[in-house]
């Protein structure tokens, strides 16, 4: 409602305003006397355009995206007339209407237009498209995001862009995979996928080619699309395979996949409650894990909670109290790297304490 309000300002004038002003001078006049005040060269008048479309992009509107891609088009007729043009910002904000409305071709194809304009993406620009197609449930959404990824980096390759994907970028497509290996036409295959795009974001990380800190982000992205596999206990088995061997390299290589957290552990035991062949491996598994947060002050809530509610209670308790914790105290140490409001909850002595 609000965006229609607003465009409504920019389309007509309201039937209680007072008359129209007489008609204006010549294009040439006018486009001469913002020249001189300086209004043509300096004014973001771009700016109640992009509002217009960023309004869109949050309404519930169910063609918000047809007339955020309106609102562009006016803007982009506006250009050769009074130098108000559409700017990054403008197309950014579209794309990202289409992705929220789950059109991730329509963003494309406004990245497309926007580069034919003449508008130099910026990495807002390609993580919206990226992010567009990992949104959509759609077969082959995952698939055309890789593929887009590829194609960037082939440009920047061969010189024609300086975008460079960051680790946001490839924890996206991963997701996106994710997203598909919990469903029948993505299963073991989209875990695989994946397993060889987190790889491609760590060699990339040790060349150099993706800047910053190590992100531990992509790692649980990539578990978690492990334990999203269904199917044959075969599959499964592989599905855990993977996840144990990119937990344990995490380990040794914090330096490159990000040092495990607290997102890292709940994930993981997500993927071994799912994919353990048997109860006894299950239960092995998880006190491991539990074993390792603690001793990393990786245990949030979360993290406890899972391993008590898939672990009988004699192993929990043995477990607590071999670290020095007690039913009604969790050692300070424990949750030591844990942002607060994550914390375990206090223990307490009534019938629903934590074993």
């Amino acid at each position: 409602v609000g965006a229609l309000r607003v465009a409504a300002v920019l389309h007509r004038t309201s039937p209680s305003s007072p008359p129209p002003p007489p008609p204006p001078p010549p294009p040439s006049s006018s486009l001469a006397s913002l020249e001189g005040s300086g209004l043509g060269r300096e004014a973001s008048h771009d700016a109640p355009f992009n509002s217009v479309i960023t309004a869109y992009a949050r309404s519930s509107d169910p063609r918000a995206a047809d007339r955020a891609l309106a609102v562009l088009a006016r803007l982009e007729d506006l250009s050769p007339l009074l130098r108000v043009g559409a700017t990054v910002t403008s197309y950014n904000a579209a794309m990202d209407c289409c992705a929220k409305r789950g059109e991730p071709g329509r963003a494309l194809d406004t990245f497309e237009r926007m580069r034919g304009k003449g508008v130099t993406p910026d990495s807002t620009s390609y993580d919206t498209v990226l992010n567009a197609f990992a949104r959509d449930d759609k077969v082959g959404s995952a698939e055309r995001a890789w593929e887009f990824l590829c194609q960037l980096e082939e440009e920047r390759t061969s010189g024609e862009s300086n975008f460079v994907p960051s680790s946001v970028s490839y924890s996206t497509i991963i997701n996106a995979f994710a997203r598909a290996s919990g469903k029948d036409h993505g299963g073991l295959s989209a875990a695989r996928k994946a397993k060889e795009i987190y790889e491609r974001l760590l060699d990339r990380t040790l060349d150099g080619t993706v800047h910053g800190f190590a992100d531990p982000f992509a790692n649980s992205c990539f578990l978690n699309c492990c334990a999203n596999v269904r199917g044959a206990r075969s599959e499964r088995k592989e599905a855990l395979i993977m996840a144990i061997d990119a937990f344990e390299d995490m380990k040794r290589r914090p330096d490159v996949a990000g040092e495990p957290n607290q997102y890292t552990f709940g994930t993981m035991m997500k993927a071994c409650t799912r994919l353990s062949s048997d109860e006894a491996e299950r239960r092995r598994l998880m006190e491991s894990l539990f074993v390792q947060a603690c001793g990393r002050g990786a245990l949030s809530g979360a993290v406890l909670g899972q391993f008590l509610r898939h672990t009988p209670s004699q192993v929990s308790a043995r477990a607590i109290l071999s670290l020095g914790g007690s039913k009604r105290e969790i050692p300070d140490s424990w949750y030591r790297n844990v942002p607060r409001k994550h914390w375990p909850a206090p223990m307490t002595n009534n019938d629903d304490g934590y074993y």
